[in-house]
């Protein structure tokens, strides 16, 4: 059975896979380009299915002990008048028994949960050739190695992907929208509370969940090519110029994101491959899958598909060609139908006319809207709410777990022959001692 498993990332995907994968007794290697696990990020949902692989992995307990607890959920006009105010979970599109967690928070909770697994952090590879019977990988500071497959769960601009399908831009797919997070100070004296202004083709978000440190959120629709990943100022201009004419308290929060330590920016976009895996490397989350932040799905994404993933490699003994193929027939259903409920959120919000649902929500948005916002607000939320449930369900989820007690088993075999043959190379050796 191949074993050495090498994952490319140490997000939710990749710290998810590395615990499963030590359960099912593979030896996975997590190599993170960041030098320590990154502790921070914006405030993430566990839903349907994905709330029953955390109690499998028996972190319920301990992700509701860190969950956000918002209290309060606001909406507010230019002036800063509220004109609604729903309950939080409503706001976040949740049901009863879904999760809220900061992304740095769930992070650390799969780190510490994995167990004893070898993590080479601040390195990245560089290289990867294959052939029928290994990889070879090579990293920009860890000597060469070989592993029985690589794992890239390594996000929307995966390396990953990039060393072995070639450029992104074959299988991104952007949705018109840009979005940027970034700490603030709780000058709002939020406490337990989030905020959301919304303007047409954009909205912005202020809340400060359990952790005691504000964050400010901005999407809104992006002009065409006008995203540049590399330089921090032209992000960072292209968010005043598409808030510039808002009021409320969005020029404050602008003025923020200057000395902010943690200043993120990227477009929505989802990622299409025909296939997930070529080879011995496969990849995973949004490396394979992105559905987009709009979605509010892709931590529970990426921790369904580290289960199913896990769990066919497992199933297989490890024949990845079987379990590669077997895990893209279980998600590809599951991961369209979130897919596609990303794509309907960024034509309501782009108000886009080649939509005819989009455009008869925008008619009554306008209408509805002027004459009675906060029941809009909360119709719109309830649909949001369905929509999401419905696309966070889209799975049965198999039960893989005999094959951890079979792991568990072949542990105390391999160990047993182990000591056998320790016990018989001390009895050789005593029959023929050593000329030194």
């Amino acid at each position: 059975m191949m074993k050495n498993i090498l994952i490319s990332g140490a997000g939710i995907a990749g710290l998810s896979l590395a615990y499963w994968l030590k359960q099912y007794g593979f030896r996975p290697t997590v190599v993170e380009k960041q030098p320590t696990l990154r502790a921070e990020g914006y405030k993430i949902d566990i839903r349907g299915v994905a709330v029953d692989v955390v109690k499998r992995m028996n972190l319920w307990q301990t992700i509701c002990q860190h969950r956000t607890a918002i209290k309060e959920s606001r909406f507010v006009n230019r002036s800063g008048k509220t004109i609604s105010e729903v309950h939080p979970d409503l706001c976040g599109a949740r049901v009863e028994g879904d999760l809220e967690i900061v992304r740095g928070k769930l992070c650390e909770i799969l780190y510490e949960h994995m167990g004893n697994v070898e993590c080479l952090f601040g390195d990245s590879i560089t290289k990867i050739s294959q052939d029928e019977k290994q990889t070879f990988v090579e990293f920009e500071k860890e000597s060469p190695r070989t592993f029985d497959m690589i794992i890239g769960a390594d996000g929307l601009h995966s390396h990953v992907r990039k060393l072995v399908w070639g450029d992104e831009t074959q299988f991104l797919n952007k949705l018109g929208l840009n979005i940027s997070f970034y700490s603030i100070p709780n000058y709002l004296n939020l406490d337990h509370v989030e905020i959301e202004y919304h303007s047409p083709q954009k909205f912005a978000i202020v809340y400060c969940p359990r952790d005691g440190l504000a964050k400010a959120g901005f999407a809104f629709v992006a002009k065409p090519n006008e995203l540049n990943l590399r330089d921090k100022a032209l992000q960072q201009q292209s968010l005043r110029n598409a808030f510039q004419d808002c009021s409320w308290e969005i020029p404050k929060l602008l003025e923020f994101m200057e000395d902010t330590p943690d200043f993120f920016y990227d477009c929505m976009a989802q990622v299409h491959m025909p296939k997930w895996s070529k080879g011995r490397v496969t990849l995973a989350g949004d490396a394979a899958y992105a559905v987009s932040p709009v979605a509010g799905q892709g931590a529970s994404v990426a921790l369904v598909g580290a289960y199913v993933l896990a769990g066919e490699l497992a199933r297989a003994s490890g024949d990845y060609l079987v379990a590669f193929e077997n895990y893209e027939t279980c998600l590809r259903e599951y991961i369209k139908e979130n897919q596609d409920l990303a794509k309907m959120s960024v034509s309501i919000l782009k108000g886009d006319r080649s939509s005819w649902l989009a455009t008869k929500i925008m008619w009554l948005t306008l209408r509805i809207g002027q004459l009675l916002p906060a029941s809009w607000i909360r119709f719109w939320k309830k649909q949001g709410q369905k929509r999401t449930a419905k696309a966070a369900n889209a799975l049965t989820l198999k039960d893989y777990s005999s094959l951890v007690a079979h792991a568990a088993s072949q542990v105390v075999v391999d160990k047993a022959n182990s000591l056998h043959k320790g016990v018989d190379d001390g009895r050789a050796n005593e029959a023929h001692p050593s000329p030194l």
